[in-house]
């Protein structure tokens, strides 16, 4: 077994077919055949199942795939502990997280991050958490900026800051435009915007309900804050969103905040990156910043 066969077996799997990962490595489809079949031969078990002319990982195709990954993060890793140098001059790194963290949590991080380490490249992707997770592990992104709880293996969890939600309405609204505070059980007499089912932060919202003893009216489900914002806005609905994500339009007038009087409702956000022996230093440094901005919050 070599790094070579790893890395064909690891292309075969990721895509579930031979073909496209000749493509992707520029192999001869039959070479990579010929190495699968010597890897097979080694192990004494069968990779993949082929049926129909579809390929589908065998039980020891997903348990080498496991270790096979985690060969390449640590001789990543290796390299990257031995090349780094006391200052950070160069290097990338990814983050992934909802659009609303990407919106209100990220910008001040990343700027300050850029300030300080003008030659360390940041690309950011927004998406669902259990979109980003696998990427994280398989090593596509560096950090996650999630709601919690998140629980998946190979990852590290570390708790960042508690955000606290409000009502929000549009301040024309006939009964809630005025109000500083509106109790909890109050919210089932008016329609609400909330985020799609699958976000983490729906699921948060959808226990408080529970614990409150409510059933919400559900008018309209959006997949992220800039579009349930403009829709509150125009008195279609009312909603409840993280308070730092509202400040904005609340000072400008466009939208109005109240507090919930007896129950409070909050979501904990947490930094999410793989398990590993060595974090790089760019990494560890911007862990560092998002402490330092929110880790009071």
């Amino acid at each position: 077994m070599d790094l070579r066969q790893l890395e064909m077996f690891i292309a075969v799997a990721e895509n579930l077919s031979f073909t496209e990962a000749s493509r992707k490595l520029h192999v001869a489809q039959s070479a990579i055949s010929r190495k699968i079949a010597l890897l097979e031969r080694e192990l004494g078990e069968k990779l993949f199942q082929r049926v129909s002319r579809r390929v589908y990982l065998t039980p020891a195709g997903e348990t080498l795939l496991r270790h096979a990954r985690r060969v390449f993060i640590e001789l990543r890793n290796a390299g990257l502990e031995i090349s780094e140098t006391t200052q950070l001059s160069r290097g990338l790194l990814r983050i992934g997280s909802g659009l609303t963290a990407c919106m209100y949590l990220l910008p001040p991080v990343l700027e300050r991050f850029r300030e300080y380490y003008p030659n360390v490249e940041l690309e950011v992707v927004t998406g669902p958490t259990e979109t980003l997770l696998p990427q994280i592990r398989d090593n596509l992104l560096d950090l996650g900026v999630f709601t919690l709880p998140v629980d998946y293996p190979g990852v590290q969890v570390t708790p960042l800051c508690r955000e606290e939600f409000v009502v929000v309405a549009s301040p024309r609204h006939p009964e809630l435009g005025h109000r500083k505070s509106l109790p909890a059980v109050e919210i089932a007499r008016y329609p609400l915007i909330l985020f799609s089912r699958a976000a983490a932060t729906r699921r948060r919202i959808d226990a408080f309900f529970r614990e409150v003893g409510i059933s919400p009216r559900i008018a309209m489900e959006a997949e992220n804050v800039a579009v349930i914002k403009p829709l509150v806005a125009i008195n279609l609905g009312v909603t409840l969103l993280p308070v730092r994500s509202v400040e904005g339009e609340v000072r400008r007038g466009e939208l109005h905040a109240l507090a919930l009087e007896d129950r409070k409702l909050a979501r904990e956000i947490g930094l999410v990156y793989l398990k590993a022996d060595h974090i790089p230093k760019a990494l560890a440094a911007l862990i560092r910043l998002f402490r330092k901005h929110h880790g009071g919050a």
